[in-house]
């Protein structure tokens, strides 16, 4: 009996056994990051800071909400609703408000937090679609980023938003990887989530689904690859539906996610932006500067977001001649190297303490140099590879908010989403060149070792 329950046991394979997660890597990585955002955070405002122009919509409107206003504005008649900003980022402060009262550092440690998540995401996305040792270069990297670090000290969606992409690719890869109904209508859902911390990604899930046509149709039926996909934009629309529908009751207007769409695309296509060489390409706040500002004063949210977008359409078709000048500009912008003497790398300003110290050296154009050659050479051998379809997603996410910049304005915020991209393929070029390396050490030695000889042949 005996005898037999041993065979029967020995007959059982046995499952692989899988590397216990170790929390010590990843702990070390996260701490790194939050310290290095916090004390940047520190010396850019500290304890006194204030929100920048573009962020004192969400924090107004974080304050509403936690005073139990709803997602208002303060007005002269109360409490204004409104759908100006998108509304992931001012409920997240809303919480940090309700919990510790109005102090506005206390939301960029917040903002300091989440973004101190994406190094670990990116590590994870990574590890997931090239491996180990991509994954920790890439994560670690991402901590020390210049621009990445910048955007946690302000209340702004880029940080929580290339926060929730990572976690979208994260939950894309998986559902390519092992296609099944409950994962695709869950990458719609995160996909929905990430789009309502900023607006400009709402067409990214459907790049997404493109993207991942082909290889789930290698895994399932023709029929359960378009029901998969079906489920994907069906959590697409679950997600920001809800939010569509409050702002239709209460702007009584179609909103999808933002009325700030229309002003965003005038922001970056008007005359006065293209008309000064040094702001061509880049993008100005309309609503405070006339004659713009006048002309949406006293109307509501939607009309003023519907004129923006006709005044932006009426100024491209004036300059149809120029467009491909206007996208030299925008471009040249979106992906400079240099951050304007490092002013603009400080929310406080060019004359807060910080911002002269980075005058002295751009932190960009430093990490520029260093890493675009890595990021080059790590794209070229992603796309030469035999799994470059699977790993090219970054790619297509780059190319994405590359098109958007040329759509609206090359403000080198509209590259935040693209930068952890850039590191990864960095991070891929860097262990490539590391491998490289070490197989040709490897060769001398053997060459040494067997012949005696010095010189390598």
């Amino acid at each position: 009996m005996m005898i037999q329950r041993a065979e029967n046991s020995a007959r059982r394979p046995r499952p692989a056994d899988r590397p216990r997660f170790r929390p010590g890597p990843w702990l070390a990585l996260y701490s790194a990051a939050l310290a290095v955002r916090v004390i940047y955070a520190w010396l850019a405002g500290g304890p006194r800071a204030l929100p920048s122009p573009d962020a004192v919509a969400y924090d107004a409107i974080a304050w509403q909400l936690a005073r139990g206003a709803g997602f208002s504005l303060p007005g002269a008649g109360g409490h204004d609703p409104t759908a100006i900003v998108p509304p992931v980022v001012p409920w997240l402060a809303s919480l940090v408000y309700r919990a510790a009262g109005h102090q506005f550092f206390d939301a960029l440690l917040l903002q300091c937090a989440i973004g101190a998540l994406v190094p670990l995401l990116l590590a994870g996305y990574a590890q997931s679609v090239f491996g180990g040792r991509v994954g920790r270069t890439a994560g670690w990297l991402a901590a020390a980023h210049p621009l990445l670090v910048r955007f946690c000290c302000d209340l702004l969606p880029e940080t929580t938003f290339t926060a929730l992409m990572l976690v979208a690719f994260t939950a894309s890869a998986a559902w390519v990887k092992a296609p099944r109904p409950g994962r695709a209508l869950g990458v719609g859902l995160t996909w929905g989530v990430a789009s309502l911390a900023r607006p400009a990604a709402l067409l990214l899930p459907v790049v997404v689904a493109a993207w991942a046509w082909v290889p789930v149709g290698l895994t399932v039926p023709a029929r359960e690859r378009m029901r998969q996909t079906s489920l994907l934009l069906l959590g697409l629309a679950l997600a920001i539906g809800l939010w569509t529908l409050r702002n239709a009751l209460v702007l009584r207007a179609f909103v999808p996610i933002t009325t700030g769409g229309g002003r965003a695309l005038l922001d970056g296509n008007n005359d006065l932006v293209w008309n000064d060489p040094r702001l061509r390409g880049d993008e100005i706040s309309t609503a405070h500067i006339e004659p713009y500002a006048s002309e949406v004063r006293g109307r509501s949210e939607p009309e003023a977001e519907a004129l923006a977008r006709r005044r932006a359409w009426a100024f491209l078709a004036a300059h149809g001649s120029e467009w491909p000048a206007m996208a030299a500009a925008k471009l040249a912008r979106f992906w400079r190297v240099t951050s304007g003497g490092g002013a603009w790398l400080t929310p406080g300003g060019p004359g807060s303490p910080l911002a002269r110290r980075l005058a002295v050296i751009d932190p960009l154009l430093v990490w520029s140099v260093l890493t675009w050659p890595f990021t080059a050479w790590g794209l070229v051998q992603t796309l030469r590879g035999p799994r470059r379809f699977y790993q090219g997603l970054g790619f297509l996410v780059v190319v994405y908010f590359t098109t958007l910049a040329i759509v609206s304005s090359g403000a080198l915020r509209m590259r935040i989403p693209v930068e952890p991209m850039l590191v990864l393929f960095a991070a891929v070029g860097f262990e490539d060149a590391r491998r490289r390396l070490r197989m040709r050490a490897r060769a001398l030695r053997v060459i040494v070792g067997r012949s005696g000889a010095t010189r390598a042949v």
